[in-house]
Parts: C-alpha cells; sequence; structure tokens
C-alpha cells in the first residue's frame, strides 16, 4: 500500500479516536453553569459521608432515648420523652414549661443524639486532650435512654481553618473526633433556642377571621392610627379597610396591606429571653415601647410590642446592620417571652399614612349623588344628578347605573364633561398630612348629597400664600397646594359653560 495512504488513514483513526474521547468528555462535562469546584465539592461530601458513616459514637435509635440533659455556656436544660394524657409520646423542654416549643428542633435533636456518626477519628486514646479544647469542653450532654444506660459527649473547639467540624469525645473515652458543627448546634444553643419562633399563626386563605380593629401607637406621633372596616362600605375600593383615625381615608392595598393584616403570620427570628420580669422587659425598651400594635376582633386580642434596636458588630470603615427589634407579643398562649423581630416584620415602627392611603378624599360614585353644592367667593353652586339607579344594585337589564343628567340653575350640562370635573373633586391631593385647626372662614366648601341622605364635605382654609389646609367632614385633615384650589375655582366656572376642565394644577 502506498505509504502516504496508509499516513492518512492512520490519521483518520486517530482523530477518530479522539472524537470519540472528546464526546465522551463532553457527556460527562459539568453542564452550563456548573463549576468543577461544586463536582469536587459532591464528591468530597460523597466521600466524607462514607468515612462519616463508618465511625459510630452514640449507636442506639433514638425512640430509645428518654432524656438529653445539655450543659453549656449559656446554663443547663433538658429535652426529655413524655406520654400526654392521650397516651401519645411527645418530646418537651422542662425549662420552656408554658412556653411555645419549636417540635422541629426537639425532634432534630432527639435524632442526632441517637446514631451519631463522626467524620473520622482525630487521635485514639489521646494523652492531651486538652489541646482540643476538651479538658473543659464548650458544652455537654448526656444521653439517657430506655433502660437506664448514659453515655456523655463533651464539645471541645472547632478544627482549626475548617469551622464545619469541632472535636468531640466520649467521658468515658479519651478517642478524640471530628464531627460536623451543625450537628452539634443543637447542644451549643441556649434553652431559647427551642421556643417556637411562629408568634401569631396566618389563617388558612378560607378562614381569615372577621377584621376588627387594629389600633397604633407610636413614640414620634403625638396621635393614635386606627384601622377598621369600611363603616360606609363604599362598593368598588380595593381595600375593605380604612383609616379611621386620626384622619378617614381609603387604602391602597399595595401600601396597606402588610399593616392592616400584617400581625398574622408575624414570626421571629430568636427567642431572647424566657418568662421575662418587668426589670428584664425595661433592659430590652419594652417598658415604654416606641411602637404598640393592638388587633382585636371576635375571638382574637393581640397586642404587640416594638422596644430597642439591636445592630451587628461594626468594625472600622463599616456600618453596622439593624438586626431587629426587641418584642413582646400578648394574647395568644405560650409566647411570654422577649424575641428579636425583624424590621421587615415590623412595618407599623416606620410606615407612614401618606403611604397606604389612595389619593381618593370623597370616594362617592356619582351616580349615588342628589346633589353637589361648591361654595366659593361668597356664592354657592348647586349641582343637580339624575342617574336610573345606585352603584350599589344592577338595574333590570343588568346593566350598571349611569348618570343620565346633571342640571345647573336648571340647565343641562354636558354629562361626560361634568364627570371630569367630579373626578377632579374626587382626588383633593392627600399626600400631605396636617392635624392644625386652621383659623379665620373657609374659602371654598365642596358638599355631597347622597341619595340615602348622607353627606361628605370638603373645607379649604388658607393656609401660606401657596398652601390651604383642608377639612374632611368637619375634621382637619391635610395641606394641599393652592394651585389645586385655584384650578378647582377656574374649572367650577367652566364646567357652568359647558367648557374645558383642567385635570392638572
Amino acid at each position: 500500500m502506498n505509504g502516504k495512504l496508509v499516513g492518512i488513514i492512520v490519521c483518520v483513526v486517530v482523530l477518530l479516536s479522539l472524537g470519540g474521547v472528546m464526546l465522551f468528555l463532553k457527556k460527562t462535562a459539568p453542564k452550563d453553569g456548573q463549576e468543577s469546584s461544586q463536582v469536587q465539592e459532591e464528591h468530597d461530601h460523597d466521600h466524607d459521608d462514607e468515612e462519616e458513616a463508618s465511625i459510630i459514637v452514640l449507636g442506639r435509635e433514638s425512640e430509645e432515648i428518654s432524656s438529653v440533659h445539655v450543659v453549656n455556656g449559656s446554663g443547663e436544660f433538658d429535652v426529655t420523652r413524655t406520654i400526654d394524657t392521650s397516651g401519645t409520646p411527645d418530646i418537651t423542654v422542662p425549662q420552656l414549661s408554658g412556653i411555645s416549643q419549636n417540635s422541629v428542633t426537639k425532634n432534630g435533636m432527639f435524632t442526632i443524639a441517637g446514631m451519631l456518626e463522626a467524620y473520622k477519628l482525630v487521635e485514639e486514646d489521646a494523652p492531651e486532650v486538652a489541646k482540643y479544647g476538651l479538658e473543659e469542653p464548650a458544652a455537654q450532654f448526656t444521653v439517657t435512654y430506655n433502660d437506664g444506660e448514659e453515655r456523655t459527649l463533651y464539645i471541645g473547639d472547632e478544627v482549626p481553618n475548617n469551622e464545619r467540624y469541632m472535636y468531640v469525645r466520649l467521658a468515658d473515652e479519651k478517642n478524640v473526633y471530628m464531627m460536623l458543627a451543625s450537628k452539634m448546634s443543637y447542644f451549643l444553643d441556649p434553652v431559647t433556642a427551642y421556643v417556637n419562633l411562629a408568634l401569631i399563626s396566618e389563617p388558612d386563605n378560607d378562614n381569615w377571621p372577621e377584621y376588627g380593629k387594629e389600633v397604633i401607637t407610636r413614640s414620634d406621633w403625638d396621635y393614635e392610627v386606627t384601622f377598621e372596616n369600611d363603616p360606609n362600605n363604599v362598593e368598588g375600593m380595593i381595600s375593605s379597610q380604612v383609616i379611621s383615625s386620626p384622619i378617614f381615608a381609603y387604602l391602597n392595598i399595595t401600601g396597606s396591606t402588610d399593616v392592616t393584616h400584617g400581625m398574622w403570620g408575624l414570626a421571629a427570628e430568636e427567642c431572647v429571653e424566657v418568662k421575662p420580669d418587668e426589670e428584664t422587659l425595661a433592659g430590652y425598651g419594652l417598658d415604654e415601647p416606641r411602637c404598640t400594635v393592638s388587633l382585636k376582633g371576635e375571638g382574637y386580642d393581640y397586642l404587640l410590642k416594638v422596644g430597642d434596636q439591636l445592630f451587628s458588630e461594626a468594625g472600622e470603615n463599616e456600618v453596622a446592620e439593624l438586626l431587629g427589634y426587641y418584642c413582646t407579643v400578648e394574647g395568644i398562649d405560650g409566647r411570654d417571652c422577649v424575641y428579636l423581630v425583624s424590621e421587615s416584620n415590623l412595618p407599623w415602627v416606620t410606615f407612614k399614612i401618606e403611604d397606604v392611603i389612595t389619593t381618593i378624599m370623597l370616594p362617592n360614585y356619582l351616580v349615588d349623588l342628589d346633589t353637589i353644592d361648591i361654595e366659593a367667593n361668597g356664592e354657592v353652586s348647586t349641582f343637580e344628578i339624575t342617574s336610573n339607579g345606585t352603584s350599589k344594585e344592577l338595574n333590570e337589564d343588568g346593566s350598571a347605573a349611569a348618570v343620565t343628567s346633571v342640571k345647573y340653575e336648571g340647565r343641562e350640562l354636558a354629562v361626560d364633561n361634568f364627570k371630569t370635573f367630579y373626578q377632579f373633586v374626587m382626588t383633593c391631593p392627600t399626600d400631605e398630612l396636617c392635624f392644625d385647626e386652621p383659623e379665620g372662614d373657609y374659602v371654598v366648601k365642596v358638599t355631597e348629597h347622597q341619595k340615602d341622605g348622607g353627606t361628605m364635605s370638603i373645607e379649604l382654609y388658607k393656609d401660606t400664600a401657596r398652601r390651604y389646609i383642608v377639612k374632611l367632614n368637619g375634621k382637619a385633615s391635610y395641606r394641599i397646594p393652592s394651585t389645586w384650589a385655584d384650578t378647582l375655582l377656574e374649572d367650577l366656572e367652566n364646567v357652568k359653560v359647558d367648557g374645558a376642565i383642567k385635570d392638572s394644577y
């Protein structure tokens, strides 16, 4: 065979072989976005598990454990298996009697204390256990079994350069083992780690209680804020709740839901103190709380108190991080504790009324009104509204009620033009609260007479050259720009002659 041809054939075979190898490598390589180090870590983890499973330090099932006694830097406590009145086994912490306990943590401890496996044997029959922190251990725990046998394990230092592991040894031998720190945390944590951090449960979607009344006080306010169900039951409002004091206002659902309904589902980051006395509460700023939230309704009466803040330690050129606020909760069994609650779970501490209300000051539908009186410059302008129904019912043909006529001094006005004018009146600005009682007489007064006999009004009082104070239904509530009032007066004259309505100011 031609030598050149033979060379070509050999090259082809080699290339095909290399292609097969490359295809194999491609098939077995990590997927896109998966680093090779992750694969190595998974391999190492699997290898660790194999080694850990081969060294059993405590080798009895968790069901055989009757109790675990823990001693650590925070004190002593027990976790015991008991039988309740119905004969059902239960795991409990006696030192937390009367406190709602975390069943997942308690059961987790018994599971860990059962078949306890080590990562590896560090030193057999170590002559000097002090170098592992096991002469004066950071913690120890004693497992008592149903048959009376007891085994005690000492927990020492973290493994240098590998905080995932800790040194441990049994009290009756000097073999030193490495064990996962995550397992040892059950015995290093204080008893408060076994407290249930779900403070008020969130109802099922179909089982929410009837909303009652929520009252919020704050040390930075000289008034209370009250939320309750809309007494006017205005149809079509997104939120069923309103602010009833210090002003009356309808709510936007985006900003208000956490404030009105955030108590349900409230949870803490950690429990700090159990069964605190008055001195302890004062130490956390809870004798004079910065914020209180009272939520009362049929079948529930909750009181949340928010005290001092807790910040992280900050080094040089670092900014301390707000970790949360110290809180107490009353009105639900088993919560006689001081808790640390994150800021994100406490909207009441920082919210502003302006952020939760709508821009609609007068919420009436035009079809529900009989007349609108606007008094300005010593003259009252009355507009008569006729409609073929109300917002609360459909007509016989299934259609919604509509305004059929608007009259001023007996003359028919363009209905659509008047609707534009009315929209402007409804959305009198609500972005600045004002509870100052104005001086003098009102400059403008708008009064809505409803078909059901009710009335609503806004009165505008001169405050400064650029501001008016608004009384809503006789109560000082807002401060608005004078440009809005100027536009209102201009539009008032235009609407009487079907002129163009300005909707900006």
